[in-house]
């Protein structure tokens, strides 16, 4: 009861404070058009009707002190409460339409106490603030809670704003009015609705303006949301911008501001300054921005389920390894008892001098059998040096007891090996589930990073689109720590066409490159594109295979991460042909597949080193990688037991040194990593064990600074042409990047 009760109130006081302000709005001519539109709209949205009624009654004598007035606002009062009871009667819901008609029809009826020459204006008011409330009706649809959706109601807001400006600066007492303290919180409240925001505060002061008769007005705001645009970034300075816009206007002499004036003004810039961020949001989502929009939650919910199952996944993989670790061996010492327990069971059972022989035991035989069994699992053979002088004298089965203990022996040995043998493979697979696990993990922290999208960029890559012939379905804009991305739905046929990054580029003022494209269906399909970064790269390779092989042993890679990375790696397998081969292969296979998962080398190599040893057949493969990261320059060089490598630059050569055992020998590795600054113009080469064996790292600069070009396919041709020339015992590769810029 109380919550209703401070309900009605505070709708009553809103009710008022709208009234008041709109029967303010009062134009040349006596022309009062949108009184009416608050009240009706509030009493359609079902709140107290008593209490808007009396909030609505005073406002409107206040704001025009007549008793005519106060009549009229009686009988609206009363055409709108009937629209409250015909559902009660009838049993039947009206259309909210009919409340406003209702209201104003109700209204019409005080004609009668008007002179002739008074009623066109009369009549001009009320059909005018009728319309007027019927356009409010759009606010809160069929009697819910629904409000503006900026963006498609774009005339009905600037409506609205014409309508409030109006009325605040019609609102004054002693030469001070609101509509200063209102224009200063409005601007960079307005921002909110995008670039088309700009022109609510404009239309305020317009409204203004028509009622003031200055048309000076305008220009104040329009100077003030320049300036705001320009400092959007920092929204407290943004909030003092029409301070700012009208002491400059007024110093320069083109306004008149009154001095009480001022201070409001500044009221409403501190409060829109220092207004919480949460409102901010919770009002930009109210008004229907872009980023609180239903497929921008889609998607990071998607995210966010899709990193909670992989924190689930990797969950169950660390506790499967956990249980994997605990293994239950059966150690020399357990096994000795329980054998010298089974021992006394089954060969003492019966025999007459269980009794004497038990007395020596302390009770039982069992600790007589167990120095023999621990030599014999020991040693695993039994003689009759090992058992005790007591046995050997007066057993009566003392050769069943060494047949006994030799099978014993025989068998906890084979035992052992193969709980050596599931122990190695438990040990593995626990290994690989670790390692599996941590892959996992550094997805989930990916994709449970919340995405952030820009309404307003979104916009203006639709219009741009449009603007060359591209009708789009839809865009999203992101932009974080990763960079900018843009993703595009469109038609099929158009999404490889060089307008549609033309327009896109333009519209997020940068260059971009498209990423990937996906088919949705239906000639659908779904455009990426990235920011392009500063440099890009060109690659060549060179391959000269070992004299009488058929095969290869060398593998070779280039392979763009994402946009921004680039990747070049040499795998050498262990010996030539086809065998080498392969495993060089399933090394290269494996860096690809996990690199382009965006997870750190100092999870993937480890893994892909456990992967490799599970092969168990003796071989092993070295990897020689570069990653160059596009946007900086950087380039990382991990080496396992590869050979150096060689940077070609503008004054010189520099050499990266290798290091680290091969992958598949141990279990645990760890790369040896170098990172390296690029400038544009810089060769990165590569080469396999076959080349520096030849001719070393020295050879390599000679070719390289001897022959010195643009084309890396050059630089890689010669290295491997004078490497065959010294030696063709082995396989031999090179893989050259060149890094330039792109603008």
């Amino acid at each position: 009861m109380k919550a209703k009760l401070l309900r009605a109130l505070a709708m009553a006081g809103i009710s008022f404070a709208l009234t008041y302000l709109l029967s303010a709005a009062k134009f040349p001519l006596g022309l009062s058009p949108f009184y009416l539109g608050a009240y009706t709209s509030l009493v359609v949205m079902g709140e107290n009707y008593f209490a808007l009624s009396v909030a609505y009654l005073v406002a409107r004598y206040l704001a025009e002190p007549t008793i005519y007035g106060l009549i009229a606002a009686g009988f609206a009062v009363a055409g709108a409460g009937v629209l409250r009871l015909l559902p009660l009667i009838f049993k039947r819901r009206f259309h909210s339409f009919y409340t406003v008609i209702s209201a104003f029809l109700a209204e019409l009826l005080t004609m009668i106490f008007l002179p002739t020459k008074a009623i066109f204006l009369f009549l001009s008011n009320s059909a005018l603030s009728c319309l007027f409330a019927l356009l409010c009706l759009r606010l809160v649809g069929r009697g819910g809670r629904r409000f503006l959706r900026f963006g498609r109601e774009l005339p009905l807001a600037l409506l609205f704003a014409f309508a409030f400006g109006a009325g605040a600066y019609g609102v004054m007492w002693l030469g001070v009015t609101p509509y200063y303290f209102l224009l200063a919180l409005l601007l960079p409240l307005s921002a909110l609705l995008g670039a088309e925001g700009g022109s609510i505060p404009f239309a305020f002061s317009v409204g203004a303006a028509a009622v003031a008769g200055d048309p000076t007005l305008p220009i104040g705001a329009a100077l003030a949301w320049i300036l705001a645009e320009a400092t959007r970034e920092e929204r407290r300075i943004a909030g003092f911008a029409f301070p700012v816009a009208e002491g400059v206007l007024y110093l320069f002499g083109a306004i008149s501001l009154s001095p009480l004036n001022f201070p409001m003004m500044l009221g409403g810039a501190v409060l829109a300054a220092f207004l919480p961020e949460p409102f901010y949001r919770r009002l930009g989502a109210r008004f229907g921005k872009s980023e609180s929009s239903a497929a921008h939650a889609l998607v990071n919910k998607a995210r966010l389920d899709v990193s909670g199952k992989l924190g689930y996944v990797s969950g169950a993989l660390r506790a499967m390894s956990d249980s994997l670790y605990l293994i239950d061996s059966d150690d020399p010492d357990r096994a000795a008892e329980r054998l010298s327990r089974d021992f006394s069971r089954e060969l003492c059972a019966g025999c007459k001098g269980y009794r004497d022989c038990s007395a020596q035991g302390g009770g039982d035989t069992a600790p007589l059998f167990l120095p023999p069994i621990r030599r014999a699992l020991e040693t695993g053979r039994a003689s009759i040096c090992d058992l005790p002088s007591y046995l050997n004298a007066n057993c009566h089965k003392a050769k069943e007891v060494l047949r006994a203990l030799s099978e014993s022996a025989e068998r906890y040995a084979t035992e052992r090996e193969r709980a050596a043998e599931a122990l190695s493979e438990r040990e593995r697979m626990a290994c690989e589930a670790e390692g599996i696990a941590g892959v996992l993990d550094e997805l989930r922290k990916e994709t449970r990073r919340v995405i952030g999208f820009d309404g307003k960029r979104e916009r203006r890559v639709l219009s741009e689109l449009w603007a060359v012939g591209v009708s789009a379905y839809d865009a999203m804009v992101t932009e974080d720590e990763q960079g900018v991305g843009v993703t595009v739905t469109m038609d099929g046929d158009l999404a490889e066409e060089p307008r549609v990054l033309g327009a896109v580029s333009r519209a997020m003022d940068r260059r971009l490159i498209p990423e990937s494209v996906g088919v949705l269906g239906a000639g659908a399909a779904s455009v990426t594109f990235a920011a392009a970064p500063l440099y890009d790269a060109i690659v060549g390779q060179a391959v000269r295979v070992k004299e009488g092989s058929e095969a290869c042993g060398d593998t070779k890679s280039v392979t763009r991460l994402g946009g921004d990375r680039i990747m070049i790696a040499l795998s050498d397998g262990m010996g030539s042909g086809e065998e080498a081969n392969r495993g060089s292969s399933a090394a290269i296979s494996l860096v690809e597949n996990f690199y382009r998962t965006g997870v750190d080398e100092r999870v993937v190599l480890p893994l892909i080193n456990r992967l490799l040893t599970m092969r168990n057949d003796g071989s092993f493969q070295t990897l020689d990688m570069c990653v160059v990261n596009l946007k900086t320059g950087e380039a990382d060089f991990i080496k396992l037991s590869a050979p150096e490598s060689v940077i070609l630059r503008k004054d010189g050569c520099e050499v990266v040194e290798g290091g680290s055992l091969p992958l598949g020998i141990l279990r645990e590795v760890r790369p040896v990593i170098t990172r390296k600054r690029l400038a544009s113009g810089d060769v990165v080469i590569l080469a396999t064990d076959g080349v520096s064996d030849a001719i070393g790292v020295e050879g390599i600069v000679r070719v390289a600074e001897t022959g010195r070009t643009n084309n890396p396919q050059s630089v890689a041709d010669n290295i491997v042409r004078d490497a065959s020339y010294v030696s063709a015992a082995d396989d031999q590769t090179v893989v050259a990047l060149r890094l330039f810029r792109r603008f």
